[in-house]
C-alpha cells in the first residue's frame, strides 16, 4: 500500500512544478522562493513516505521497479536542489520537476512488488545493482534539463531580439559544463549498475536479456550515453550535438523505465 504521505509528496511536488514555472515566465523571486519551499516539503514528505514503505516491507524500498523509480526521483530532487544552491541555477527545477512529476505519478499507480524481482533481492549485488542505477538515472535527469536549456538558451542568443528566457537562463558556458558533469557523474554508475545487473541475470535466467524489455532497451541508452560521452571526451563535443545526444539518450532512458512498467518482462508488469 502506497502510504498517504506520497500523496502530499505528489501534491506538493505539482505546486512545485507550477511555481517553478511561474518563476521562468515572471522572474519573481518571491515565486522562486515558495518553489523552492513547495519542492523541500515535497522531498521531505517523500523521504518519509520511503521511509515509511521500507519499515512496513521491512526492507529497502527497492523491491520493484516502481519502488526503484520512486528512489530515483527522490535522488534526483535532492541533487536538483544541491545544484541550485551550489551554482545558483535557479531554474533547474522549472526543467526538472515536470520530469519528476511524470515519473512519480507513473510509479505511483503501478504494483509495488514484483516476485520474480524479490526473489532476487536475496542477493547483496541486486541491492548494488539497483542503488547505482538509480543514481545514474537521477543525474541523467538533470542532464537533460541542462540539455533542454542550453537549447533553448542557443536559440535566444541567435535571434535577432533575444526573448523573455534569455535573461533568465544561465549562459551556454554554465550549462554545457552542468551537462558534462552530470553526464560524467551518471554514467560511470549506470554501467556499473548494469554490468552487476547482466551478471546476475546470466546466472539466474540463463540470458542477459531472457525476453526482458527493460534489459533490452537498457543497453540502447546505454549506448547513446556511451556515445555522448567518447564524443565528448576524444572528438571534443560540446554545445548542440552534446545536447542533443543527450536528450536522445534520455528519451531512450524513459521508453526504459517505460518497457518496464508497463510491458510484461521480468522487471515489468
Amino acid at each position: 500500500m502506497i502510504p498517504p504521505v506520497f500523496t502530499l509528496a505528489v501534491i506538493a511536488y505539482v505546486c512545485a512544478t507550477g511555481l517553478a514555472l511561474a518563476h521562468l515566465v515572471q522572474r519573481e523571486e518571491l515565486v522562486h522562493r515558495l518553489a523552492s519551499v513547495a519542492t523541500f516539503a515535497g522531498w521531505v514528505c517523500h523521504t518519509i513516505a520511503l521511509i515509511m514503505l521500507g519499515v512496513e516491507m521491512g526492507r529497502p524500498p527497492l523491491g520493484s521497479l516502481a519502488e526503484a523509480v520512486s528512489v530515483a526521483v527522490w535522488v534526483a530532487v535532492g541533487l536538483t536542489m544541491w545544484v541550485e544552491r551550489q551554482y545558483g541555477v535557479k531554474v533547474l527545477d522549472a526543467f526538472v520537476l515536470p520530469v519528476v512529476l511524470m515519473l512519480s505519478v507513473s510509479s505511483a499507480v503501478r504494483p509495488l512488488t514484483l516476485g520474480q524481482v524479490d526473489r532476487a533481492l536475496s542477493s547483496a549485488w541486486m541491492w548494488v545493482h539497483i542503488a547505482l542505477a538509480l543514481v545514474g538515472i537521477a543525474a541523467f535527469v538533470l542532464n537533460f534539463a541542462g540539455a533542454l536549456m542550453y537549447l533553448l538558451q542557443e536559440r535566444q542568443l541567435k535571434a535577432k531580439r533575444p526573448g523573455a528566457f534569455y535573461y533568465r537562463l544561465p549562459a551556454l558556458a554554465t550549462l554545457d559544463r552542468l551537462t558534462y558533469r552530470t553526464l560524467a557523474i551518471g554514467f560511470p554508475f549506470l554501467t556499473t549498475g548494469i554490468i552487476l545487473g547482466a551478471l546476475w541475470a546470466t546466472a539466474a535466467w540463463g540470458s542477459v536479456f531472457a525476453f526482458d524489455p527493460l534489459a533490452m532497451l537498457s543497453f540502447v541508452a546505454w549506448g547513446i550515453y556511451a556515445a555522448t560521452l567518447a564524443g565528448r571526451a576524444a572528438a571534443g563535443w560540446h554545445g548542440r550535438r552534446a545536447a542533443y545526444f543527450s536528450i536522445v539518450g534520455f528519451v531512450a532512458l524513459v521508453l526504459t523505465l517505460g518497457a518496464g512498467l508497463y510491458l510484461p518482462g521480468r522487471h515489468g508488469s
